[in-house]
This record gives C-alpha cells, structure tokens and sequence, in this order.
C-alpha cells in the first residue's frame, strides 16, 4: 500500500488503552454474504497492531526485494484509539487499510491451518509494492502487497480466495519447484474452497468476469494449461461433496505425498481419491474422470 497521508507516530500503551492479544480491532473487511466493503470487528491474537506484525505476516514500508532476499524498509507505526463499544481502530487511512489487509491474511493463514497446513513463520510484506493486491515471491519468501487494481468491486488484498490463494502458494512452494502447475492448480482451488465460490478473482477484476473465464466451474478448452484442470476437478468434487474444508485437507495431503519425478492433474487426483474409501471415492473418481475427460486415475479402478 502507497500511504496517501502521513503515519502518525505510536500512541503510548496507555493512550491507547493498550493493543493486547485478544483485544477487538475494527477492519476494513468484505463481508461474506453481501460481498461488501465495510468495517468488522475482529481479534487478531499474538499481533502488535501498532506495527502491523504477528503470526500471519510482518509489514515493512520502504523495504525492496534484493535478489532473493528482503533488504531494508521498517514496520509501520500505527496510531490506535478506542471506540465507544471498546474496539480499537486505527486513526489513519493508511492504517486502517493495513490492518484489514492483515487480517485478510490472517483469516487465509486459519484456514489453512484448520485444513492441515504446516504452521509456518511469518513473512515479510512489502506493503507499498505497486503490485495490485497480495502476490507471493518464493525466491525471496516475502509478499508485495498494493492498493487496487481500480475499478474493482473488491480490493484483490481484501478478497478472501484471492488471499487464500497466496498463502497457499506459499505452503506449496517446495511442490512448486518440480510440480509448478499441479501447485498452482492446488493453490486455486485453496481460494475458491476460502472463498466458498469458484469464481472469487472476478469480483477483483475492474471488468468482473463477462465471459466466465476466471470461473473454475466453468467447462474448460481442450488446451486448458493443467493447473486449471485440476483446480476445476477438486472443486467440481469438493462441491458434490459439500465438504471444502475436507477437501483441501485432501488436497494438501496429496500436495505432500506427491514425488518428484513427472507427474499432472491425474496424478494429483489419484492421491486425492487414495485417501478416500467406499461411497465417497466412488463420487470422487466419478467426478475426476468427468473433468479429465477419461484421464488416467490410477486410484480410480
């Protein structure tokens, strides 16, 4: 984010009535049944609001990828007071925006986690890239976050899938070294099953979504890139099971047991359906073999 006003200096813990763990912060969040922009109260435990740092993510302004590491920048220094039903909001524009993206990221990070992926440290964001939303740099293991892109019904570093998304790209990022396209089809699935919808990245688009292409339902060319098969095969099987959480759970399962020599969507899948018994990797095999067109799942006899 490119601040369009001064950060005010640090508020004494006193002023502020202090920014502990478990506190209430006022965001600016999308809220999931209307899709709109507003403020929501949520608790983001362990962080330091006031540099915008905790489990999920390090903000750092200023700071430039240097090869494959981050060089410089400094944590933001975020001014808090306390509203009259006891929540903390941030006193500056830039602020506010910071810790929503924040606990966008946090949000994605639980929800990972809930599926079974590994905890990871936290890494740092350059929050003043001119980079539209959240992007991961795995050469680096950092994110560049910006505002935008404009016209957009939904800022993309707002938008839970497209969040959801980046995170997940970074659990994958030794799968994605010899498995570039199996990782990132899992990581598009990740945000559609986040964002409960398989057409989250329109809402991120200034132009939405007219002809359908960003929709991972949608029924796919003959020469769909592989990562877009696969993504519309889990999520096609995670939504006749009606069970998301359990399917990243399986997809990430399969993203581990996965080797390092050749492999493609069927391979992914047969992994997925392996770990599946009786009825449900009957419904699983069916739906894979309709989404890869006769492809060969070796789980699926």
């Amino acid at each position: 984010m490119r601040p369009r006003i001064p950060l005010l200096g640090l508020l004494a813990a006193a002023a502020c009535g202090g920014a502990g763990a478990s506190e209430r912060v006022s965001v600016l969040a999308v809220d999931r049944l209307s899709g709109e922009l507003g403020g929501q109260e949520v608790e983001l435990p362990g962080t330091d609001l006031s540099a915008v740092r905790g489990p999920a993510a390090m903000m750092l302004l200023g700071a430039s990828i240097d090869g494959n590491r981050v060089a410089g920048g400094v944590s933001p220094e975020c001014s808090l007071r306390r509203k009259v039903d006891g929540a903390l909001v941030a006193r500056t524009l830039p602020c506010v925006a910071l810790l929503g993206q924040y606990a966008a990221m946090e949000r994605g990070r639980q929800f990972l986690l809930a599926a079974g992926a590994e905890a990871l440290l936290p890494a740092p964001v350059l929050a003043d890239s001119s980079t539209p939303g959240l992007r991961y740099l795995p050469a680096a293991d950092a994110f560049v976050l910006g505002e935008g892109p404009q016209g957009a019904r939904v800022p993309a570093a707002l938008n839970a899938g497209a969040v959801a998304r980046e995170m997940a790209r970074r659990q994958l990022r030794g799968m994605a070294e010899s498995h570039p396209e199996e990782a990132e089809g899992i990581a598009l699935f990740i945000g559609a099953a986040a964002a409960a919808d398989p057409g989250y990245l329109a809402a991120s688009e200034p132009g939405g979504d007219p002809t359908g292409s960003l929709d991972l339902a949608r029924p796919l060319p003959a020469d769909a890139r592989p990562s877009a098969v696969l993504a519309g095969a889990l999520w096609a099987w995670a939504d006749a099971s009606g069970d998301l959480n359990g399917a990243v759970r399986a997809a990430l399962a399969a993203a581990r047991a996965l080797g390092a020599g050749a492999s493609d969507p069927a391979a992914v899948l047969s992994l997925v359906a392996g770990q599946l018994e009786g009825e449900s990797r009957d419904q699983a095999c069916a739906v894979f073999r309709a989404r890869l067109r006769a492809g060969n799942i070796t789980a699926c006899p």
